[in-house]
């Protein structure tokens, strides 16, 4: 029998028996004994023995019929070297016939070997799902560009390959040809930028990460300017990389950063995965980005009623690139949405919203106008317009007072099949006509 080790001190583990006192809430002194391993050194490392099932029948020399204290029982499948969820043993017995057992299997054996039934529905977990922070993903780029040396060629072909394309990528959204690496340097917050690796003492890579922040307060025009005064020689080659979505690049683009996008990045990881990279922290990381990009899709094939913020984004994604709008998300008293919003074609005035299910009229009060005249007079106007066109639009439940107010809206701009997933065309035909 193979020797068990204490975790704690790597000393081996004896079997023997342990027990545990405690107090009852009548204040008796209650005696827990049990069989345990034990550490030899006595370091305190104490396990549990878990008790062996007893093979209680048998269906030919396919099955057995395990079993487990308090009346249960699983079976074990010999031929595919399966174990079957619990059950109460009755149950089982009941449902077909059983021969007594007359066999003499290993039975701790064949259990260390089976398979659980309920693992083909789970989900391995995921790395990414707990490592969810900017730091985490610097993390992942940092090692994936580290096996982009001749070196690292001999260790896995594959993840050396994967990592030059990534970087060739980077090349490539600059115009610029990827020079074979001979040497590469990568260091994380550079002066606050999230990473900056040199290549070949010629390239500098800039890459600002954010997961599903934006770019604030000018940072990228200062990280330029501080790589800038410490490799003046260096070609700098910037990108903003974005995991998540946001409505438009305009200000990273005006900063010279070319946008990487998650579809960018996922292209690269699944022509990885498709030579046959196995590295589990590599695959932990195109699984991440295929099932976020999953749920962002999933307004195409879920229920309306389901949708959450990810499904709500592609939604938006994908009339921008009809609609000439913008969305983000909106903070108020009631917890916020995420919105869309688009000028008016009739009423310089005007812009239209969408509140996630609902469409609203809106008009922003300029410095000094009253607003109650001026939100009853465009209210008005937009219902009057409204019964002309067939815009289906209807005063607010609740009218406002503020800066910028809801002067009409409608609740069924949404256009729905018979399962109450999106129509998308007839959606957008209500959209147009706005």
């Amino acid at each position: 029998m193979k020797s068990l080790i204490c975790p704690c001190c790597g000393e081996n583990l004896i079997e023997d028996a342990w027990e545990e006192l405690s107090n009852s809430e009548t204040g008796n002194i209650l005696i827990d004994t049990y069989p345990a391993y034990i550490c030899k050194a006595q370091c305190g490392y104490v396990k549990r023995v878990e008790e062996v099932p007893e093979i209680i029948a048998q269906q030919d020399e396919d099955r057995l019929l395990l079993y487990y204290p308090e009346q249960n029982a699983r079976i074990l499948d010999l031929r595919d070297s399966v174990l079957w969820p619990p059950m109460h043993v009755d149950s089982i017995l009941a449902k077909s016939e059983w021969e007594e057992y007359k066999g003499n299997h290993d039975i701790e054996k064949l259990i260390e070997n089976a398979r659980d039934s309920r693992s083909a529905y789970l989900e391995r977990p995921n790395l990414f799902e707990f490592a969810t922070s900017e730091l985490s993903q610097d993390a992942f780029l940092c090692w994936l560009m580290s096996w982009s040396e001749e070196p690292y060629r001999s260790l896995d072909k594959l993840l050396y390959e994967t990592a030059n394309e990534f970087i060739s990528a980077i090349f490539a959204l600059h115009n610029i040809p990827a020079p074979v690496i001979e040497t590469i340097t990568i260091q994380r917050q550079f002066k606050s930028l999230d990473i900056l690796t040199i290549i070949n003492n010629t390239y500098a890579i800039l890459i600002e990460d954010k997961t599903y922040t934006k770019n604030h307060s000018n940072q990228l025009i200062r990280y330029r300017e501080e790589v800038e005064n410490e490799y003046p020689d260096l070609t700098q080659l910037p990108i903003y990389y974005k995991i998540g979505d946001q409505s438009h690049y305009r200000s990273v683009i005006e900063a010279e950063y070319a946008p990487f996008t998650r579809q960018m990045m996922l292209r690269i990881l699944k022509n990885g995965r498709n030579r046959g990279i196995t590295n589990t922290i590599f695959l932990d990381y195109y699984r991440h980005l295929q099932q976020l990009e999953e749920e962002v899709s999933s307004f195409q094939t879920r229920r309306v009623s389901e949708w959450n913020s990810n499904a709500w984004q592609g939604f938006y994604k994908e009339i921008q690139k009809e609609i000439d709008g913008d969305w983000d998300y909106v903070s108020n008293q009631s917890g916020g949405f995420l919105g869309f919003w688009w000028g008016s074609k009739r009423h310089d005035r005007y812009y239209f919203q969408l509140e996630e299910e609902k469409l609203c009229v809106k008009i922003i009060a300029k410095e000094g106008e009253n607003r109650k005249e001026l939100r009853n007079a465009a209210m008005k106007e937009v219902l009057d317009e409204s019964k002309r066109h067939d815009l289906q639009l209807e005063r607010p439940a609740r009218l406002g007072n503020g800066k910028t107010m809801t002067i009409a809206q409608r609740t069924d701009y949404l256009q729905l099949n018979n399962d109450g997933t999106l129509d998308l065309e007839r959606t957008l035909e209500q959209l147009r006509k706005y």
